[in-house]
Parts: structure tokens; sequence; C-alpha cells
């Protein structure tokens, strides 16, 4: 007959979806494998998210260019952030919200004071 593989309920393996979690922020996404095999083959075997591949996008573009090894440094960067994002701010936001408003101040202080 003339039906599509979809029409008569047949899947083919590319049309399966799976969580998958960003290497960076954790935030979880249902791809497809083709699409998740494309995204590790861009960031050296791991899977990003858009929002952190825009991130290490840019930070790449601040580092220099779009070379391999500037690539694989802004990942790292990013990573780092992240990682320091959820160790800190994610669990507990009024103590990252103090340091924060600590450094302000001496910063403030060291520049009224110099």
């Amino acid at each position: 007959t003339g039906a599509s593989s979809s029409e008569r309920g047949i899947f083919s393996t590319d049309d399966v979806t799976n969580e998958v979690e960003c290497a960076c922020c954790g935030l979880s996404e249902d791809c497809t494998g083709p699409y998740i095999r494309s995204i590790r083959a861009r960031f050296y075997g791991k899977w990003v998210c858009g929002l952190c591949s825009e991130a290490i996008s840019e930070e790449s573009y601040k580092l220099g260019g779009i070379q391999n090894i500037v690539r694989e440094e802004a990942l790292q960067a990013h990573m780092n952030v992240c990682r320091a994002f959820n160790q800190t701010v994610r669990v507990n936001p009024a103590m990252s919200l103090a340091y924060a408003m600590t450094r302000i101040l001496r910063t403030g202080s060291q520049k009224n004071s110099g």
C-alpha cells in the first residue's frame, strides 16, 4: 500500500526520543537519537542544551574564534560556571545573595579608598 511507515504505526529508531541531560546546566530534554549524536559530535562527546550551546558559542567568540581548541576551552569555562552556580546559588540562594552583596560593598569601598 502507499501508506507511509508512520501512518501504519511503524516508527524508525530515529523517531524514538530519549531523555538526555545537559552536561553543563543539568536541564533534561527529550530528543531523537540523530539529534543527540549531532550535538555530541559538536561538543566533544557531551550533550549540551540550546541555551548552553549559545553561551559556549559566545564564549568561544570572546576567546578569539571558532577553532576547535578555543571551542573546547569555551565549553570547559561554561561547564565550570554552571558547576559553581549549581553548587552555590541553586543550593542556597540567600547565601549567594549575601556573598554578592559583600563583593559589591568591598569593590565600592576599594574604589572610594583608592
